[in-house]
């Protein structure tokens, strides 16, 4: 205790300016909104860059592995779909038809914030308006399908993920497409069901899910996720149906923005 008194003793000026200084900082952020307002600002501004530095730092040390995914499978996926060929050595990437013709362009961008716990979720990529990313472009991972975007400003936008209740896809099974609910229920991880499938339908656990020509943002033959289990609602003649996505949200670090090329031309002739 006598060694405490000293010490206080010998540094009272010091201890004293430090504590005016605290109250001080106080008094000028905490009952000033304007310099609250810069302080909060340059709060944000220093975090961000230190999520940046560690997402960079995690980001390396997994590029080796995440390299090796990115090229085993975009390359078997689209390389043996019907739209052709995937050109590599871009920024964007582009699959044509049999003829040569630009049907999709995709763009590659990096997940920076992500969510897959909640019952509606989203991520936020690393490209925008700059980048030629907008609102209702189709995204995916280099496993399936994770999403569309739903905003964007210069640089970054949002995403609603496959893990979203608003999110609505069709799904196609061994080559049929069924206009009915593939649904986030918030239950499980990368866990989605299905309702609506009468049981007359030949499906079987392991079958494949994958996109089909109902979508415009969307090329046919992406992977959506497998079917885990059959049950048989009583009293009705339908299925209840689970599936693990194919896309794993709780380790998603990159994907691909898909802008369909004849989009606007398509459009308007539906609307008719």
């Amino acid at each position: 205790m006598q060694r405490l008194l000293d010490f206080i003793e010998q540094n009272l000026y010091i201890i004293l300016f430090a504590v005016l200084q605290l109250v001080s900082a106080f008094l000028i952020f905490g009952m000033n909104h304007y310099q609250q307002a810069a302080f909060s600002n340059s709060l944000a501004t220093v975090t961000s860059e230190l999520n940046q530095m560690s997402s960079n730092v995690t980001s390396y040390i997994g590029l080796k592995d995440q390299n090796a995914l990115l090229q085993e499978q975009v390359s078997d996926q689209f390389r043996t779909s019907s739209l052709g060929q995937v050109l590599y050595l871009r920024d964007t990437f582009q699959v044509k038809d049999s003829v040569g013709r630009i049907l999709f362009d995709m763009t590659p961008a990096q997940v920076v914030y992500n969510t897959s716990y909640k019952a509606n979720n989203v991520f936020v990529v690393n490209k925008g308006l700059e980048d030629g990313v907008r609102k209702n472009m189709g995204v995916i991972s280099s496993q399936g399908l994770a999403g569309i975007v739903l905003n964007s400003n210069r640089k970054y936008s949002t995403v609603m993920s496959l893990l979203n209740t608003n999110m609505t896809v069709i799904p196609n099974i061994n080559g049929q497409e069924y206009y009915t609910k593939l649904i986030w229920d918030n239950i499980y991880p990368n866990s989605m069901a299905i309702k609506g499938i009468n049981k007359l339908e030949k499906i079987e656990v392991g079958d494949l899910i994958q996109t089909g020509k109902s979508s415009l943002l969307f090329p046919e033959g992406i992977p959506i996720g497998r079917v885990t289990s059959l049950e048989e609602i009583p009293n009705s003649q339908y299925f209840k149906i689970r599936i693990e996505t194919s896309t794993n949200f709780r380790k998603l670090d990159y994907v691909y923005v898909i802008e369909n090329k004849d989009g606007n031309l398509i459009e308007p002739l539906l609307e008719e």
